[in-house]
């Protein structure tokens, strides 16, 4: 056989496989780039920027979970049997407030019509540049997101994607295993940590708080990005969408979190820019919004953290059920007597009695 012969037998063979492994890769789809799971596969969902845009451009659903890490374990279910809608839960770890806008305008314009997204807003974001993104979990795969079809390449020819599909196919084959990841489950940290919730976890190492030395209170070039950041990432899609409930919820961080920001002198400042976020979103007559930063039964009690941000799922279902009863509902009525009482007792709490 010549050497002409044997590089084009090569070279078909090649272009075969190729096309196979794409076709292949397009049909089992793991990260929903082309449509939703079908019954073939059992498909886990562990990948938040990579799955959740699929998952809002091709689940059938009427309403939406989202935030950042905090929103973790909600568990869908509840939602659903409490406001009687069908949800989604795409939430994404130390997602910024851009971030999670984009998935909420990506259902809407890819034709959900929603019927409630309940969204946290991190106090600890609130300074953030309108436009920032989290950069520090390496590339973003855009591929995903855009309608390019041609850098769909970076998908369809992926060694993490292959090795995924393979993992399915096991899967199927052996364990004779199909279906999909509830949404209750999706990206549910709270059980890793079972046994190391508490002060004992959160306190170990740190120094007793001390009183500040000055305080700081917000700044013009704040209380802007504090403007831009609410305008632009929440105000703007709930105007957009009238018919839509938002509810949204302020992060009710621990104690120790506020001890710090005390002792820091950043109290001031952090209580001027909530006044700020609050008087913006209260101007929507469709978001409803809640804060249980006032909830001390909540907040000091450091068995409910794994560390001086992070609640565990049961806060989630109490949020739920909170925000259901209308119980933490901020208006203008009485927002600023919340904003008093918070500060009053933030500013006295003895915090070294949590050690």
């Amino acid at each position: 056989m010549t050497a002409k012969r044997w590089i084009c037998i090569f070279l078909s063979v090649t272009l075969i496989l190729f096309i196979v492994t794409g076709i292949v890769v397009a049909y089992m789809d793991p990260f929903f780039h082309y449509h939703k799971p079908g019954d073939s596969f059992f498909y886990t969902l562990d990948n938040a920027r990579s799955q959740n845009d699929g998952i809002l451009k091709h689940f059938d659903y009427d309403a939406i979970i989202s935030g950042s890490s905090i929103t973790e374990n909600f568990r869908t279910s509840e939602f659903d049997a409490l406001f009687d809608v069908s949800s989604v839960k795409v939430s994404s770890s130390g997602a910024s407030f851009k971030e999670i806008d984009s998935y909420i305008r990506t259902a809407i314009i890819s034709g959900h019509s929603l019927k409630a997204v309940v969204r946290c807003l991190d106090m600890n974001f609130f300074f953030d540049d309108k436009d920032r993104l989290r950069e520090d979990m390496g590339e973003y795969p855009t591929y995903l997101y855009d309608k390019n079809p041609f850098n769909d390449i970076k998908y369809l020819y992926n060694r993490d994607v292959l090795i995924r599909c393979m993992y399915m196919i096991k899967l199927k084959l052996i364990d004779k295993k199909t279906g999909i990841t509830s949404f209750d489950d999706y990206g549910n940290w709270s059980a890793e940590f079972e046994g190391r919730y508490g002060a004992r976890y959160i306190l170990s190492g740190h120094e007793q708080f001390e009183k500040p030395v000055e305080s700081h209170t917000l700044t013009q070039e704040e209380k802007k990005n504090v403007i831009e950041n609410i305008t632009q990432n929440v105000i703007e899609t709930a105007k957009a969408n009238p018919e839509t409930q938002f509810y949204i919820y302020i992060s009710p961080y621990s104690a120790i979190w506020w001890g710090e920001q005390l002792q820091e002198g950043n109290l001031d400042r952090n209580l001027e820019a909530e006044k700020c976020v609050i008087e913006l979103l209260l101007e929507c007559d469709n978001i409803n919004l809640y804060s249980f930063n006032t909830h001390y039964d909540l907040t000091t009690d450091m068995d409910n953290y794994r560390d001086k941000l992070h609640y565990g799922e049961w806060i989630n279902s109490d949020i739920l059920r909170y925000m259901k009863n209308g119980e933490g509902r901020l208006t203008k009525d009485n927002y600023l007597d919340y904003l008093n009482e918070e500060k009053m007792y933030y500013e006295t709490f003895d915090y070294n009695s949590l050690f």
